[in-house]
């Protein structure tokens, strides 16, 4: 990391309630990070649903492959709106992607509530994966690309965490309606999902600004400048930080524009060279990395599990499933405060130990419950199901999308996103559909398959993944670059080695942020 840039960082949060710039744009992200809510919700109110009457009856009593087919269809409009995604946010911009996300989405919502039958709660259930999707890859490359240099990376490790927010608010509210006996104790939950695409949309209408480095890429360079100095430096057009981050974005998008020039704008970027082609391995391996861990099981399918061990009440499982999401969020939240702290391999490293921890005795507490109905172990499997999503929640909620935003270059940002959205949409099909078949033919069994994936995924992060933690964009864009192999690059290493000495130059006032800047700028 430049010297300047390290300075500036060591200021982090000083006062920042008391910048008003700041304190705007805050609230602006704010919006951004209440779209990922959706998401939470979702996920988590089918599980809940599943405990309801009411709902069984009107989804015509479905069998464990009914529930897999409702549960997975959401991944299905994921995938397809993951195609589509990427090429809505490049060239209309980071806000209309949201837009468009948040509106099918509501729409999703309205179908699903006035549902009368399976088909038409499916159907919603597709338009609401196709909305989340534009919101998956849009928001996190707005929210990365609008926020201050001190709080970059916590802010983008926050996206992911109001999946709990969502995911609280679904259990709870399910847990008042759970007691009603008719189908609003469904509809109720369901027509709730659509506030924050609601409130997502009218942020958009009401004036949420657009991505600086979209801006610039559009021709908007004087609107982008003067976005960037209203919200980091109080609308001073010329203070060090403001004139930094303008010429990291120019050096950026001179790759952008290499990339057009030699044909190179379309997909294909992403596999024409070696550097690229890690970034995309990298950023698929997450994908799966975080699905295939057994973490998975709990969140879709708690309410199986919980009568499995004969805890079998409405009320219990789905207070328990209350109780369960409050200390998903406190974990998620140290997660995202422990992502700027210490090393994000680190991080990722703990996780995946502390899942192989909470897996073997999860598992053998699950055996010892299923063959001879030992009491005390069914409530240790609801101990061990406690440590294991804590575990999950210190990288894999908040590391998910902020880590591979760092990886990839503004160039290939949004079309990287879609390829993480696409392969996570579809491995989720899969593996949600497979997943009640698997636990009601083995049962406890199905835990071993994840330790196996849990050791398998601790030694691809410990050999594969590089360290982000830092790092300013033009030292993450070169993190791949290697002169011997990468040539035909559009970002090559000398370009973005000479952009960084230009930046460590103490005497160069337009590219170094000074330590009073940045306390004034804080």
């Amino acid at each position: 990391m430049t010297a300047p840039v390290q300075e500036f960082q060591t200021q982090r949060f000083a006062k920042w309630w008391e910048n008003l710039g700041l304190r705007k744009l805050l609230a602006w992200q704010a919006t951004i990070l209440i779209s990922q809510m959706t998401t939470g919700y979702d996920e988590s109110v089918v599980g809940s649903f599943q405990s309801m009457k009411p709902w069984v009856k009107d989804m015509e009593y479905p069998d464990s492959s009914r529930i897999g087919l409702i549960t997975s269809i959401v991944f299905v409009g994921g995938f397809v709106g993951a195609l589509v995604a990427s090429p809505t946010a490049d060239y209309f911009g980071r806000r209309v992607g949201m837009f468009v996300g948040s509106t099918l989405t509501f729409a999703g919502t309205i179908l699903q509530t006035a549902a009368q039958t399976a088909g038409m709660f499916i159907g919603g259930r597709f338009l609401i994966g196709l909305g989340i999707s534009f919101t998956c890859v849009a928001g996190p490359s707005l929210l990365f690309e609008l926020a201050h240099l001190a709080m970059r990376g916590t802010i983008s490790s926050l996206f992911n965490v109001l999946w709990y927010v969502g995911s609280i608010i679904a259990a709870w509210t399910t847990f008042g309606t759970g007691y009603m006996s008719t189908r609003w104790s469904w509809r109720i939950p369901s027509l709730i999902q659509g506030v924050p695409a609601l409130l997502v949309m009218m942020s958009v209408l009401c004036g949420l600004p657009e991505s600086p480095r979209w801006l610039c890429a559009n021709q908007r360079v004087e609107e982008a400048q003067q976005l960037l100095a209203k919200y980091h430096s109080n609308g001073n057009l010329h203070s060090a930080l403001v004139i930094h981050e303008m010429e990291e974005i120019h050096i950026l998008l001179e790759a952008e524009a290499a990339a057009q020039k030699s044909g190179q704008n379309s997909w294909s970027i992403l596999c024409r060279s070696p550097a690229n082609r890690k970034r995309i391995a990298l950023v698929a391996t997450i994908a799966l990395l975080t699905l295939w861990n057994g973490q998975g099981v709990i969140a879709y399918y708690f309410s199986p599990i919980l009568t499995s061990i004969g805890i079998t009440s409405t009320p219990q499982q789905t207070g328990i499933n209350g109780g369960l999401q409050v200390w998903n969020l406190l974990f998620s939240l140290v997660g995202a405060l422990l992502a700027d702290r210490i090393d994000r391999r680190t991080l990722w490293v703990i996780s995946f130990v502390g899942m192989i921890l909470a897996n073997v005795p999860l598992t053998i507490s699950s055996a010892m419950y299923a063959q001879h109905g030992y009491k005390g172990a069914s409530y240790a499997v609801v101990i061990f199901l406690f440590f294991y999503d804590a575990a999950f929640n210190l990288a894999n909620n908040p590391l998910l999308y902020c880590y591979p935003t760092e990886l990839l270059p503004f160039a290939i940002r949004v079309k990287g996103l879609s390829v993480q959205v696409a392969v996570s949409q579809a491995a989720l099909t899969v593996n949600q559909y497979v997943n009640p078949i698997a636990l009601d033919s083995i049962g406890f069994y199905y835990y071993i398959f994840y330790l196996g994936m849990l050791i398998l995924g601790t030694c691809i992060i410990f050999f594969t993944f590089p360290e982000t933690k830092g790092k300013t964009e033009v030292e993450l864009a070169a993190l791949f670059e290697d002169p011997k192999l990468d040539r035909a690059d559009p970002i090559t290493l000398d370009r973005l080695e000479a952009a960084l000495d230009h930046d460590s130059k103490p005497c160069e006032k337009s590219a170094v942020v000074t330590k009073n800047e940045a306390s004034n700028s804080l």
